[in-house]
């Protein structure tokens, strides 16, 4: 009977030992992989980096001026007039509820099969007579 118990812990114990193995070298794998995925951060960060100096050489005003004034004929620039601003006030305003007619008359030409892109002008249709 002693015997059978010590080979089942003995079992168990070789059970234990492979697994806590295995999980040592998932552990070492995923250990890997981040360091791997860590790298890529640090150089995807320094391109970014460098993209970030590029861009601000590149929209320097000092740099930008002569060369609108090479294609200025040709891009037909000019200065921003204020003018071309607009304030709130010149925003037209919502209409207070939807056209019923025009709505009407939309979805009963599209009943009769009439595509409304196609028309010049939207036709004049009677709507069918409603019952009580």
């Amino acid at each position: 009977m002693l015997r059978w118990i010590n080979f089942g812990l003995l079992l168990t114990s070789f059970c234990a030992l492979i697994l806590v193995y295995a999980q040592k070298y998932h552990a070492e794998d995923l250990s890997v992989q981040v360091s791997t995925l860590e790298d890529e951060i640090a150089e995807k960060t320094q391109e970014l980096s460098t993209l970030r100096a590029d861009w601000a050489y590149l929209n320097q005003p000092g740099r930008l001026q002569p060369i609108v004034e090479r294609h200025a004929a040709v891009l037909d620039l000019a200065p921003i007039k204020t003018e071309q601003y607009k304030t709130i006030e010149d925003i037209p305003m919502r209409p207070d509820g939807p056209d019923a007619e025009g709505l009407e008359v939309l979805l009963l030409s599209l009943e009769a099969g009439v595509d409304p892109n196609e028309m010049s002008e939207l036709p004049t249709i009677t709507p069918p007579e409603r019952r009580p």
